[in-house]
């Protein structure tokens, strides 16, 4: 099973994607593999992503020239994410298809084209949105999109729109983040038959 994870930035993806794995093998006895994209360390993708969220000059490409470029990471790890599903039984990850799709169109590229570029990519089993306040302590102040307050508020709003309109599973982020844990635990064992 592949299991995705979207939402802003700082909102928690990480820690409860993670800890939904680890639930995954300690509760139910699943074979779980973790990971997060966009793969910097994947050349050369990775590498020019990094450099263009986090650089000194900042993004130099238009919106559409860097979400090819995210595309061309997903594409290019699409036969090792091919090989861990055939390994494992639960595959998580954080910001995968959909995390170009709401970025790129709350920069004003065409969510239509956005849709037609993934559509290659493999599909998830299932998607969560991760719903609430960011916490602005994990913000990286180098980062080209964290610091845009405006600009993460219409991603907010373009995830939202697709979660309602694509039928995924939404979770309030809770003040304790056991029981943010708890909450996307009830939700998604049914998913895997625990």
């Amino acid at each position: 099973m592949f299991i995705t994870f979207y939402g802003i930035n700082n909102i928690g993806k990480t820690t409860h994607a993670k800890r939904f794995a680890q639930r995954c093998e300690e509760l139910a006895g699943l074979k779980v593999k973790y990971l997060k994209f966009p793969l910097y360390d994947l050349p050369p993708s990775g590498p020019f992503l990094n450099e263009q969220l986090r650089g000194d000059a900042g993004q130099t490409v238009t919106e559409e020239e860097l979400q090819t470029w995210f595309v061309v990471n997903r594409w290019q790890h699409q036969p090792q994410l091919m090989r861990d599903l055939a390994e494992y039984d639960v595959v998580v990850a954080e910001d995968y298809v959909q995390t170009g799709i709401a970025w790129g169109t709350a920069k004003g590229a065409s969510e239509e084209w956005l849709e037609a570029i993934n559509a290659p990519l493999l599909k998830e089993d299932v998607s969560v949105l991760m719903l609430g306040e960011r916490s602005k302590d994990a913000m990286e102040e180098q980062h080209v999109h964290e610091t845009n307050d405006e600009l993460i508020a219409k991603c907010d709003e373009v995830l939202r729109r697709r979660a309602s309109r694509l039928g995924w599973l939404t979770v309030e982020v809770q003040p304790e983040k056991d029981d943010t844990e708890a909450l996307v635990w009830e939700m998604l064992k049914g998913k895997l038959g625990a």
